[in-house]
């Protein structure tokens, strides 16, 4: 594609696809072209910002600010404009149902990516779509459990100081308990440090016990555990666990039984510091050899001990088959 010389138009859009991977695109009144909703930011707005003002204007509808995923940016022939390319920052939001258009919105129509359709913007047909279809796509927010002491060694110290780095020369967001204390604060002010963004999402009674991070680029409060779980695994797209105690045990296994169950697809990993997992790596093994676990459920378990070899494995995992499916 022939880039055209003028200023190109920079937009925010947002991919929503629905349980049959349908993709939601809109036409605005005047045009002709099916095209992704969202717009022109306003000055001084984040692109995100723009895409969650736009989607509330076309289509009445809210999204969750921290839900949008990046998908990329991409440049474009614009559709309705001649002779203009597009530059398109563009993310992806969990499905939510939508059926009344708003403002300039005159059609909203669920589209099958892989059909053709001379209606289609050139942004979604050579960009957007090819990209929904990549086998491997590395994971922009980790959600990372670990303990609120520093344990005895201070290579668990260093350990995670390194993996918060790593975190944030990658461009990985952290999600995490939003506490300052431990190797949880240590990975939280790493990945700060560098330069990331991190996220916390603490309980009202833990906050209270002064151990919330003051420094995140956010903090939610919310009122219990189960609370802080869910929203933990919303925003995330994927799990790892540094050196903890019991807390950590349970949160890990807890979402990678979920996989195992068919409740998600995200990757649940260990990242081993020290050797510190070795012990859950055998007696995970030993359920396996007793007939307690399936192979495929230990398989889909990763275990590393460098963050780039993490992150790698994180980006080509595929997800096992539902145990009872």
């Amino acid at each position: 594609m022939a880039e055209h010389l003028s200023e190109p138009i920079r937009v925010s859009a947002v991919v929503m696809r629905d349980p049959d991977g349908r993709v939601l695109n809109v036409r605005k009144r005047g045009t002709s072209s099916l095209m992704l909703p969202g717009g022109k930011p306003e000055p001084g707005e984040d692109p995100r910002d723009t895409a969650v003002r736009e989607f509330r204007e076309e289509l009445g509808i809210d999204l969750d600010l921290l839900r949008l995923r990046g998908l990329g940016e991409f440049r474009s022939a614009a559709a309705n404009e001649p002779d203009r390319d597009v530059v398109a920052q563009v993310f992806e939001h969990p499905y939510i149902a939508v059926d009344r258009p708003l403002a300039e919105i005159e059609h909203l129509e669920w589209a099958d990516p892989r059909a053709a359709d001379p209606a289609m913007a050139p942004l979604n047909t050579e960009h957007v779509f090819p990209a929904l279809e990549r086998a491997s796509r590395p994971p922009q927010r980790l959600a990372v459990f670990t303990g609120s002491a520093l344990g005895n060694s201070p290579e668990f110290a260093a350990g995670a100081r390194a993996f918060g780095t790593a975190m944030a020369g990658a461009g990985i967001e952290l999600v995490y308990g939003g506490g300052k204390v431990g190797l949880m604060g240590t990975v939280a002010d790493a990945v700060l440090a560098a330069g990331g963004q991190a996220f916390g999402v603490i309980t009202e009674a833990l906050l209270a016990g002064e151990t919330g991070h003051g420094g995140l680029t956010r903090l939610e409060v919310v009122s219990s555990m189960p609370e802080r779980k869910r929203r933990m695994a919303e925003l995330t797209d994927a799990f790892v666990a540094l050196p903890g105690g019991p807390g950590t045990l349970e949160e890990i296994f807890e979402v990678w039984t979920w996989v195992t169950l068919g409740i998600h697809q995200k990757p649940v990993a260990l990242f081993d510091i020290a050797g510190y997992w070795q012990p859950l790596v055998a007696a995970i093994d030993n359920m396996v050899a007793a007939g307690f676990s399936a192979p495929a459920a230990r398989d889909s378990l990763i275990v590393a001990t460098e963050p780039e070899e993490l992150f790698a494995k994180l980006a080509a995992w595929q997800p096992p088959q539902p145990k009872w499916s």
